[in-house]
């Protein structure tokens, strides 16, 4: 276990599970384990602890907000429902800045997995959970978050199933390099890198 390629599956079937309603909570579980592997794989451990403090973020604002509404809907007996309404939109207001907290971290997480795995869908499934969190407060942000759901599907499909080198990237393709400078995948001819234009030697 921890291979590239059990990330591949648990990841790409965890991130299925998580759309679905009362299997979700089986997705991200699967989903974590997978980023688990991978971090372990190109021997970065930030890009776990990324994702686990992404996790503990969601976690905590939802038990904080549920607290918030609970209280306020105990209050309302009292004040004649207005408290109930100030613990709804405190309930609200709590899980939006946890979810956006969390977003913070998970677009960290994937960014640094598009760097070291070279599949810039991850970096793209960062963003928009990141703009998906931001903008559920206008609700447009809930279509963004299930389209950041499927290119995360992808993302993890994408995974090639190679061992990864000692520098902590997987390993380039015959006839292929990694540009010392940016990291990018050139041909192992090549003298100038074609993206950052760093000397490769």
């Amino acid at each position: 276990m921890g291979k590239l390629s059990d990330a591949k599956i648990l990841g790409g079937i965890g991130s299925i599970l998580e759309i679905i309603p009362f299997l979700s909570i089986v997705g991200y579980i699967l989903v974590l384990i997978s980023i688990k592997f991978i971090s372990d794989e190109v021997h970065d451990g930030s890009i776990f602890s990324d994702m686990l403090i992404a996790v503990v973020a969601g976690i905590v604002g939802v038990a904080v907000g549920g607290f918030a509404l609970v209280f306020g809907g105990i209050l309302s007996v009292f004040s004649a429902g207005v408290s109930g309404f100030l613990g709804v939109l405190a309930f609200l207001a709590i899980v939006w800045i946890a979810l956006v907290v969390s977003s913070i971290y998970v677009r960290k997480a994937y960014n640094n997995i598009a760097t070291k795995l070279n599949i810039g869908t991850f970096r793209t499934a960062g963003t928009l959970y990141f703009v998906g969190a931001l903008l559920t407060i206008i609700l447009v942000g809930f279509v963004i978050l299930f389209i950041a759901y499927v290119v995360q599907i992808v993302a993890f499909f994408s995974i090639q199933e190679t061992q990864p080198v000692p520098g902590g990237v997987v390993g380039p393709q015959a006839g292929t390099k990694y540009c010392s400078s940016c990291g990018a995948q050139i041909p192992s001819t090549a003298t100038f890198c074609p993206k950052c234009g760093a000397k490769v030697p």
